[in-house]
């Protein structure tokens, strides 16, 4: 038996239809990353760093015998599959979806394609709400903070409005 590993995933999306995009990607992750065993809230929240129609977003609980690269690569591609376009300019941009690894257990990992944990969770309330709704008993292992903790310290005003409830299907 493969050893399985704990990933926390958010999503985001502000193009078309965000609750499709929203519950298709949880789809495709359950089948090609690994067993989605939580999913947090739904959340409308503005873009960030960028002019734009505002967010869907909402994290991820998911079991997988998946290695942090693979991972990586298999959210890459469900983001292709998906219709995302990426695009050379630099900064935000809309996008159709957007799949980030925020943690891998309780791993560090600095490369040059992967940087776990995400190096800007703590200051992205669209980031920590769906995380703080996952009630993991995480602690970041750089910052040695706690989700909570990290979420009351977080700088970003930004107004996260909770849409709805989802399901694990």
């Amino acid at each position: 038996m493969k050893l399985q590993h704990q990933v926390i995933l958010s999503l985001g999306t502000n193009q078309g239809n965000k609750l499709e995009n929203i519950e298709h990607c949880i789809q495709l992750i359950n089948k090609k990353i690994g067993r989605v065993t939580q999913i947090s809230k739904l959340y409308e929240t503005p873009s960030w760093g960028f002019e734009s129609y505002a967010f869907y977003n909402c994290a991820l609980s998911v079991i997988s015998s998946c290695e942090p690269i693979k991972v990586l690569e298999t959210a890459l591609a469900i983001e292709q599959e998906m219709g995302r376009i990426r695009k050379e300019q630099l900064g935000y941009q809309s996008r159709i979806i957007d799949i980030d690894l925020i943690f891998f257990e309780d791993r560090i990992i600095t490369t040059d394609t992967l940087q776990i944990p995400h190096p800007l969770l703590q200051e992205r309330k669209f980031v920590m709400m769906p995380l703080l709704d996952l009630d993991i008993p995480w602690k970041h292992p750089v910052l040695n903070q706690t989700i909570a903790t990290l979420a009351e310290n977080c700088s970003d005003n930004s107004n996260c409005m909770v849409i709805q409830n989802l399901k694990i299907n």
